[in-house]
C-alpha cells in the first residue's frame, strides 16, 4: 500500500457557483499583492514568480482588459472554456475543517492536519451541466450594489459576478495521506458541512451550495 489514498469526488451544485477573479489588470495586480507571501516565505520558495509575472499570466487567463468594468469578477479560461481552480476547492476544504475542528470533530488542530494531508487534482476543474455537457462560458452575471469605506468616507459601488447556474457538476480527485489521521468519515463530514456553507464567492447570498453525489475511495 502506498502513502496516498485516492478518492473520487462528484459534487452537484444546487445554487449558482460564483467567479472570483477580477477582469481589470489593476485589480488583478492588487489581488496578487494581497496574496503575496512574506519575504521570508518568498525567499524559501523554489523558482518563485514575481507579482508582475504572475499578473501577466492571470490577465491572460481571464482575458483582462483596461476597458473592462471595474468590480467585475470572472472565471479563468483556456482552450476548453472556463474552469474552477483546485486551489479554491482545497481552500474550501480547509475552511470547513477549521469550523468543524472547533468542537464538531474531536481532532486537535484539524485544519492543520487537513492542510498537510489533503490535496486536490487536477489543477483545472471543469463544470458540467445536468446532461453531462461541458460548460464553457458563464451562464450569467449578477449585479450587486455594495457599500464600501474609502479614505474619502463611505460610498456606494456596483460589483458584477459571473456565475454558473445550477445544477452543475464538478468532479475531482482527493489525494489523502494514508496515515489514518484524515479518515473517510472526516472527509464526508467536511463536505456535508461544506454543502451548506457554500464554495467560492458570495456565500452570504447562498451561492456555491452543493450536495455530494459520490465520494468513493479507489
Amino acid at each position: 500500500m502506498g502513502i496516498w489514498s485516492n478518492y473520487n469526488v462528484t459534487l452537484e451544485f444546487t445554487a449558482p457557483l460564483a467567479a472570483s477573479i477580477p477582469k481589470t489588470p489593476d485589480e488583478v495586480r492588487a489581488m496578487l499583492e494581497n496574496r503575496k507571501p512574506s519575504e521570508a516565505a518568498f525567499a524559501k520558495m523554489e523558482n518563485p514568480a514575481a507579482v508582475p509575472e504572475l499578473a501577466e499570466q492571470v490577465e491572460e487567463e481571464v482575458g483582462a482588459s483596461e476597458e473592462a468594468q471595474r468590480g467585475w469578477s470572472t472565471f479563468k479560461r483556456d482552450g476548453q472554456g472556463i474552469y474552477f481552480e483546485a486551489r479554491a476547492v482545497r481552500a474550501h476544504i480547509k475552511d470547513c475543517s477549521q469550523i468543524l475542528g472547533q468542537g464538531t470533530i474531536d481532532v486537535r488542530s484539524l485544519k492543520s492536519k487537513v492542510a498537510n494531508r489533503v490535496y486536490v487534482q487536477p489543477e483545472r476543474l471543469r463544470l458540467y451541466g445536468a446532461k453531462g455537457e461541458l460548460i464553457t462560458t458563464p451562464d450569467g452575471t449578477e449585479t450587486r450594489m455594495i457599500h464600501v469605506l474609502t479614505r474619502q468616507g463611505p460610498r456606494n459601488d456596483v460589483k458584477y459576478i459571473d456565475y454558473v447556474s445550477p445544477p452543475s457538476i464538478m468532479r475531482f480527485q482527493l489525494q489523502v495521506l494514508n496515515d489514518g489521521v484524515v479518515t473517510e468519515d472526516i472527509l464526508k463530514a467536511i463536505f456535508e458541512y461544506g454543502g451548506i456553507h457554500g464554495m467560492g464567492q458570495e456565500r452570504s447570498q447562498q451561492f456555491g451550495q452543493y450536495k455530494v453525489r459520490s465520494l468513493e475511495r479507489e
